[in-house]
């Protein structure tokens, strides 16, 4: 039985793909990131939605969430948060400068504070609100990188501003995720504020030590063992800091940005990329597959949504804009890099799945993520698109 079931998780991890590829390709005509198309399909081919009657008319459990799926799931979320370590590296962490880093913090910690006090007052409880606000904290990196590509809107001076503060974004969020779910069922008294600042110096030692000795050690294996020795480094590193308390996500990242400070990490980039073109929607479709549909169409879900989003978006400009300002003395071009900043995607997918697992949030509050997601991913992208591109037409006729 436990053989039909991995056959039969195969067969559905690939229809998944396939089908969320199509939608995802479909999308990105109309100018929307790809991880909507992959949401969309989890949601859709749910054993609560249209995966659950197929499987009841061929009588198979095709369509399921089992331990086969949850651990291919585990494994796309892992070597996502380990590419985005490899990409940023300590190179575009330290390109943010004074202001890049400011932009990122304040982008992260105004959203929260505004979107957690917002579900105070209307009533939901603080451990709830909590994991909400945090989701709502990081920016999409994979969302704006894409937009910039595919629109070519390198050459713009608010586009180096937005993906480094994009990228220091991510590490901000992590700490802030490490520190929401060590508090989060206690209440912030003396105790609980010098836990936190415990964490956050193991955080930054384990970080540290990391970029220090990995490199290091990488340098020595050589290039031939070089991708298996990086395999090593990051599923170690996972086992570590899971065994002291920490997610995976987290242990994930820092391995990323150690082996990327390594002479080989351009061959690790490449095996990594390889593997997210199998896996790396794998997450996403899983993150829409949890959520029963009949959440989204609640009353309760859809405003609570709409509202976390709007208060969301507004808190990422608020936080971003001033800094953004400051770096780049130019009210547009730092009001464009502000609106890059609002799409939330990986991260804030990551949060709700973690929370979700660990019995957090109940499916209502995940389902009140995955809508914000959706809302701010896809007006975000969009807003962001169409000022880019306004803003370089503006350039483009200023020139001799």
């Amino acid at each position: 039985m436990a053989v039909e079931a991995i056959y039969t998780t195969l067969l559905e991890v690939s229809i998944l793909i396939l089908v969320a590829d199509l939608v995802g390709v479909s999308l990105v005509r109309f100018g929307l990131p790809r991880v909507v198309g992959e949401l969309l399909v989890g949601i859709a081919l749910s054993p609560f939605a249209i995966g659950g009657l197929i499987n009841g008319f061929f009588h198979v459990d095709l369509f399921a969430i089992n331990d086969y799926l949850i651990f291919l799931t585990n494994l796309s979320v892992i070597l996502l948060l380990f590419a985005s370590g490899l990409e940023h590296g300590l190179s575009t962490l330290r390109e943010g400068g004074f202001y890049g880093v400011l932009a990122a913090v304040f982008g992260a910690v105004a959203p929260y504070v505004l979107v957690y006090y917002t579900l105070i007052m209307i009533g939901v409880n603080d451990a709830i609100s909590s994991i909400i606000a945090l989701s709502t904290a990081p920016t999409s990196l994979a969302v704006v990188a894409g937009i910039i590509e595919r629109e070519g809107l390198r050459d713009l001076p608010s586009t180096k501003a937005l993906i480094t503060a994009a990228s220091i974004d991510d590490v901000v969020a992590l700490i802030m995720l490490s520190l929401v779910l060590s508090t989060v069922n206690g209440s912030m008294g003396y105790s609980m504020w010098l836990k936190a600042l415990g964490i956050v110096a193991l955080w930054v030692s384990i970080f540290l030590v990391s970029v220090i000795l990995i490199p290091r050690i990488l340098n020595r294996v050589g290039g031939g063992l070089i991708i298996y020795a990086a395999m090593v480094v990051l599923f170690g590193l996972v086992l570590l800091m899971t065994l002291l308390g920490f997610s995976e996500v987290i242990a994930a990242f820092i391995a990323g940005v150690a082996v990327a400070e390594s002479r080989y990490s351009v061959r690790v980039d490449e095996l990594i990329n390889a593997l997210l073109v199998i896996f790396g929607s794998i997450f996403f479709i899983s993150i829409g597959m949890q959520l029963n549909p009949a959440y989204l169409v609640d009353p309760y879900v859809i405003v609570v949504g709409v509202v976390v989003s709007v208060v969301a978006m507004l808190g990422k400009v608020i936080g971003v804009y001033p800094f953004a300002y400051l770096r780049l003395r130019n009210s547009r071009d730092a009001i464009v890099a502000s609106y890059g900043m609002i799409p939330r995607g990986e991260m804030g997918l990551v949060v709700a799945s973690i929370a979700l697992t660990s019995g957090l949030i109940d499916m209502g509050g995940y389902g009140v993520i995955v809508l914000m997601v959706l809302i701010t991913t896809i007006l975000g992208s969009t807003i962001y698109r169409r000022g880019a591109m306004r803003l370089r037409s503006t350039q483009q006729l200023q020139r001799p």
